[in-house]
């Protein structure tokens, strides 16, 4: 069976005077559609953010373990909450401007980062320093928490990993199941 299917011909016409439009238009749906460098920045913002909490959770981790450990605290939970997240200080030149005027003299500092000059036309910043995160506070649910030896156990661990103050520290017994 062989369908007949004709086009008008003022359908046609149509077509053969605006093809080149519609082939632009076509273009620009295709190249919107396109990932953007935005987007790309997006994705690794992302990225940094779950790399960021990854790195939190195995502190948490590692920190459950270690407690777990200290004699009568049992089952150990650990929650940190972060105020500021790791970071990485980068090498700067700073330089003194000075501007002479009729009244007065005045003197601006300008800091600028510095950057690696790479062959290929790529730069990047160099870094100095890397900074571990700084905590907010911590809980810590353990199963022997009514023993005050083990809660005074528990209090100066979380101290010395993670430079929070004892107020800053909560410590309570975890539920019998």
């Amino acid at each position: 069976m062989k369908l007949n299917l004709s086009v008008p011909q003022k359908l046609r016409d149509f077509a053969e005077k605006y093809r080149f439009v519609g082939l632009v238009l076509l273009l620009g749906i295709v190249l919107l559609a396109l990932p953007s460098e935005k987007d790309k920045k997006d994705a690794n913002e992302f990225s940094a953010v779950s790399a960021v909490t990854q790195s939190e959770k195995s502190v948490e981790e590692q920190l459950e373990a270690l407690l777990s450990q200290v004699e009568g605290a049992g089952k150990v939970s650990v929650m940190l909450t972060v105020e500021e997240g790791e970071y990485t200080v980068l090498q700067t030149d700073s330089f003194t401007e000075n501007r002479f005027s009729d009244q007065a003299e005045e003197e601006n500092l300008r800091t600028e980062t510095v950057f690696l000059e790479r062959g290929s036309g790529g730069s990047e910043a160099i870094p100095v320093q890397t900074c571990g995160p700084v905590y907010r506070g911590a809980v810590v649910v353990a199963e022997g928490a009514d023993q005050a030896s083990v809660k005074l156990d528990l209090v100066s661990a979380v101290m010395s990993l993670t430079g929070l103050k004892a107020d800053k520290i909560t410590v309570i017994k975890m539920k019998s199941n």
